[in-house]
């Protein structure tokens, strides 16, 4: 996935899910959680942390590692 075209999806401001080549899965409910600059190859993601929910940690990942993303549907369209 090029930067081109991972900044159109975060610009969109929808929810997805950002997949990377070693099988890990991302979940990108809203802009706040990703983070890409300009020109930069790498991408950071926030997270909860999985040991304590009221922390947050981040995930660096290159972008060459970023296999595609999946459209999720937004939070008032669940259901």
């Amino acid at each position: 996935m090029t930067h081109a075209e991972l900044k159109r999806k975060i610009e969109d401001g929808l929810p997805f899910t950002l997949h990377v080549a070693d099988g890990r899965n991302f979940d990108v409910p809203h802009r706040d959680f990703i983070f890409l600059a300009p020109r930069s190859s790498v991408v950071v993601v926030a997270e909860p942390n999985p040991e304590d929910e009221e922390e947050t940690v981040t995930n660096t990942i290159p972008l060459l590692m970023v296999s595609g993303v999946t459209q999720t549907k937004p939070v008032d369209q669940v259901g």
